[in-house]
């Protein structure tokens, strides 16, 4: 027995109304279609910049995100460069808001001293052979940060805790 020509709306669109859905159905498509190669081509995903200042014959270099997605790596890498090497050991200032940004698992290398104030962490570095000393932190963007930027700073510090260079640089957490 043939099917019987049943309608599937009550009642029957007129042309504008039907032109209008399809406009609709086209727009959406193209709206998820941009999102699709956004993606591919990782404008959603993490930007990073390198900032980089010199004086008293230190060259500081931070390289880090400037745009970054929670729950996301993050770069943070630290380069100090002074040529003849080391002497003292090295002292960094962190601004402490960043480090509150990430859940970081591990510094490499490692600090042989730390310590804190309200607005930095203080690290010491044992002198490295060479004229580069290079800082790397395993991190992540903590879950809960979102949708906000802001100014942090990182510091090259003498013995006597005067600050012999340092760079700021901004982060945006997107939502």
């Amino acid at each position: 027995m043939p099917a019987a020509d049943v309608p599937t709306l009550e009642e029957p669109r007129d042309e504008p109304a039907v032109r209008r859905a399809r406009n609709g159905r086209r727009v959406g498509l193209v709206a998820l279609l941009v999102v699709v190669v956004a993606g591919l081509t990782g404008l959603l995903g993490v930007r990073s910049a390198t900032t980089t200042d010199e004086a008293a014959g230190y060259t500081l270099s931070v390289h880090h995100a400037t745009v970054v997605r929670a729950g996301i790596a993050a770069p943070f890498h630290v380069t100090v460069r002074h040529p003849g090497g080391f002497a003292e050991p090295i002292r960094l200032a962190v601004s402490a808001d960043l480090l509150e940004r990430f859940d970081f698992q591990n510094f490499y290398p490692n600090p042989s001293k730390e310590t804190a104030t309200g607005t930095f962490v203080y690290y010491e570095f044992d002198p490295p052979p060479g004229d580069t000393f290079r800082l790397s932190l395993d991190a992540r963007t903590a879950p809960d940060q979102n949708g906000s930027t802001q100014v942090y700073r990182t510091r090259l510090l003498a013995p006597d805790e005067a600050e012999l260079v340092g760079v700021s640089f901004r982060m945006w957490v997107a939502p």
